[in-house]
């Protein structure tokens, strides 16, 4: 995959072509969260979008194949890196879809560069001025998924205002330990093969040993009620209806002035892993929208949205659905 070399930093991406030449929905960029990389997103997902758009996905500055500087994990810097790859790249106007803190990303990039962003898709988002805390006390399905992982080995504080970050490193944690018992999720899935060993969460544990990115984690996002009632970009949430951070999807409808909420039923945070074609139709739909070309596409939203309720019944997917 190709690298671009930034005045500030290296950062891998992929670039995936539109089906049609012409990309009639224009430019989409994929941004995902901590602790992931481009591949992130389902190949489901990727075809879906690209009958629309082409794509571009990048790993974040620390994450994946990119550098891994000592600082600069704030998301003000992080959504400068953005902007640095698109000037990189010659792309003057794009779509974002974020996923968690990639979301916070696009969102910051669409506000302090309105000229740049056409329109951003939030998939499941917490921003901090609106949700100060992500205890795991506060999540609906935290007394059912404690004992599973307690398990695993897996013991944390429920009370502690940054759980989700907690959890994350935990679980990486329990991936990279050969003697650790499975984990009841598929974060950080095993690799073929059967090794427990994972590059991602080695990368993700590096990460917090290395740098500034706990730290940075911590200051203001720069998303405060003001910034966002200023956003004139249109902007999808499409959120899990057991998710976390339903606060923030719940404020931004009456904050973002062109703010519009899905939730997507009987899914979590993970939601782009459990129920990727929910992902890609509900995008699809608002990206037609955007771009004048709802009428075009429409044989792409044939179908009930109800359709595709049951993606990867298997036991793992069914866990993580909630999640």
């Amino acid at each position: 995959m190709p690298v671009a070399r930034l005045p500030s930093i290296n950062l891998n991406y992929l670039r995936v072509p539109g089906h049609d030449e012409r990309a009639p929905g224009g430019e989409l960029v994929l941004v995902h969260g901590l602790a992931a990389s481009l591949g992130f997103w389902p190949l489901s997902v990727v075809r879906s979008l690209s009958w629309l758009c082409a794509l571009t996905a990048y790993d974040l500055r620390g994450h994946g194949r990119s550098d891994m500087p000592i600082t600069g994990y704030t998301i003000p810097r992080m959504a400068d890196d953005l902007i640095e790859l698109l000037d990189h790249l010659g792309l003057e106007r794009v779509h974002l879809l974020g996923h968690s803190f990639g979301g916070a990303i696009a969102l910051y990039c669409a506000s302090r560069h309105p000229q740049r962003v056409r329109s951003v898709i939030l998939a499941d988002t917490r921003l901090r001025a609106l949700q100060p805390y992500h205890r795991l006390r506060d999540w609906n399905d935290w007394p059912r998924w404690q004992p599973l992982l307690r398990r695993a080995g897996i013991e944390l504080n429920a009370d502690a205002p940054e759980g989700g970050y907690a959890l994350l490193t935990a679980m990486a944690q329990a991936q990279t330990d050969p003697n650790a018992p499975a984990l009841p999720i598929p974060l950080f899935a095993t690799p073929a093969g059967g090794k427990r060993r994972n590059g991602t969460a080695q990368r993700w544990l590096r990460l917090q040993e290395a740098t500034s990115i706990r730290h940075d984690l911590l200051q203001d996002d720069g998303l405060g009620p003001a910034v966002l009632r200023a956003i004139r970009a249109p902007v999808l949430g499409l959120y899990g209806e057991h998710s976390p951070v339903m606060p923030t999807a719940r404020t931004l409808r009456r904050l973002c002035p062109h703010y519009e909420l899905h939730l997507v039923r009987q899914a979590g945070h993970f939601f782009p892993l459990s129920r990727p074609r929910r992902l890609a139709h509900a995008s699809l739909r608002f990206l037609a929208a955007c771009t004048g070309l709802a009428n075009t596409f429409e044989h792409l939203f044939d179908g009930n949205d109800h359709e595709h309720e049951h993606e990867h019944e298997h036991e793992p997917a069914s866990l993580l659905a909630s999640f």
